[in-house]
């Protein structure tokens, strides 16, 4: 089973949100999921606030993102160079901000937090349906079955 990977440094700096929804979006269609799959848009999603936190709440000069398309599990890394972990917490009704993490918890199958020795990854999974991929075949899945022999 082949796998695909995009890895990308950028600036800590607010656009690079934008800029890694475009990578990640630009990277999953080149491997064959359908543009307009909702699976596409949750990954993307997820993507951008992983970002976002490590931009706004973090302040780190650089943030690494790893996207990587395996079968049909999708893995996205976000790294940064601060050694303090998120929390998971409910924000207040009138709160503008601090929903990053749930909406990744809400969209991924899996999702993590690890310390680094430069720091720490954020990253997500993602499950991708048979009916998101244009061709099943270009992934390696044929008869509608899964990596795991599974029928989809």
């Amino acid at each position: 089973m082949e796998t695909h990977r995009h890895s990308f440094v950028l600036p800590g700096e607010p656009h690079a949100v934008a800029d890694t929804r475009h990578r990640v979006f630009g990277a999953l269609c080149r491997w064959g999921l359908q543009a307009d799959s909702d699976v596409l848009h949750s990954i993307e999603l997820a993507a951008s606030e992983l970002v976002t936190n490590a931009v706004k709440h973090v302040g780190s000069k650089h943030v690494s993102v790893d996207v990587q398309l395996c079968g049909r599990l999708v893995r996205i890394d976000v790294c940064d160079a601060s050694h303090e972990l998120p929390r998971l917490a409910l924000p207040g009704a009138v709160d503008e901000s601090g929903r990053g993490l749930i909406i990744v918890a809400a969209l991924a199958t899996r999702y993590d937090v690890e310390l680094t020795p430069t720091g720490k990854r954020c990253w997500a999974e993602f499950e991708v349906p048979l009916q998101a991929l244009r061709s099943p075949n270009h992934l390696g899945l044929t008869d509608a079955r899964t990596p795991e022999g599974k029928v989809g």
